[in-house]
């Protein structure tokens, strides 16, 4: 039997980008639905200004234009962008980008709950159906009338028809105990985690299911947690403007030493430089 592997690769933070730019409307946080979180969406004409190399940040990406012109590369393999298709760039997927005409442009900017699935590792298609069609033109006109509560609800209802349209072929779902075991850590990051804990989730000794832990997601699980833990900072730092104190807080560390000397061990730096990068 072969592993399927869940776990986050070690972050390369040097590549990742300030999610926010000065002109998308952000919802107040909680809004968007219970799969994905919205942290920016908006719209604008963009032409050779829109000139970008190894973009990558802690945060899904879907882009859609209204014309051709555009593209997105990453993996030496190039998409064009426009009316027919949507473009879903995966967290932690490094591309470029650019334009060679005056183009208007949709972007959402968002994170899913990532225990649930395993993206692919590139940059992925989705045809626009005559249902999505109709979602985005409201999602426009909705961004343009500058009414946030609205956009993040369609934003939400967008990528959950999207989504629907990439499955399964873009994702590979985790076996129904697995993503039991992996939406409990997800939503118990702030708490002690232990292997009882896990064990009685999956319905197994302890012993038992470190073995089996290991084998679904080629991590003990101890190691898993801590990426889980780090991941999610990374994105709090990228995109929120909590403290770090209260950010190591909400993703299970004591103090904010603990919390330091553990996100260089996976990141490569401390949180503050991390946060300073990004801005």
């Amino acid at each position: 039997m072969s592993a399927i592997s869940f776990f986050v690769p070690k972050i390369d933070q040097r590549t990742w980008r300030d999610p926010f730019t000065a002109l998308g409307l952000k919802p107040p946080p909680g809004e968007g639905g219970a799969t994905f979180q919205i942290h920016e969406c908006g719209t604008m004409d963009h032409g050779r200004e829109w000139s970008f190399r190894d973009v990558c940040s802690p945060f899904w990406r879907l882009y859609y234009d209204l014309k051709p012109g555009a593209w997105v590369e990453s993996g030496g393999r190039r998409v064009t962008l426009g009316p027919d298709k949507f473009i879903l760039v995966p967290d932690g997927v490094p591309f470029n980008c650019g334009s060679d005409a005056v183009v208007p442009h949709l972007w959402i900017h968002f994170s899913i709950y990532l225990s649930l699935t395993k993206p692919t590792n590139t940059i992925m298609e989705v045809s626009v159906t005559r249902t999505t069609g109709s979602v985005v033109k409201e999602l426009q006109n909705l961004v343009g009338s500058r009414k946030t509560t609205p956009v993040a609800a369609y934003a939400a209802a967008l990528l959950h028809l999207v989504f629907a349209e990439a499955w399964p072929e873009g994702f590979e779902t985790a076996p129904p105990r697995l993503r039991k075991v992996l939406t409990w850590i997800q939503h118990s990051l702030a708490a002690e985690i232990t292997n009882e804990q896990l064990a009685a989730q999956a319905g197994l000794s302890v012993e038992a299911f470190i073995r089996w832990f290991k084998l679904n997601t080629g991590r003990t699980p101890a190691v898993y947690v801590a990426e889980r833990r780090i991941r999610e900072a990374c994105r709090r730092l990228a995109y929120a403007e909590e403290s770090i104190e209260h950010i190591a807080e909400a993703v299970g560390f004591a103090n904010r030493h603990h919390f330091s000397r553990v996100f260089k061990q996976y990141a490569g730096c401390g949180p503050a430089e991390f946060r300073r990068g990004r801005n």
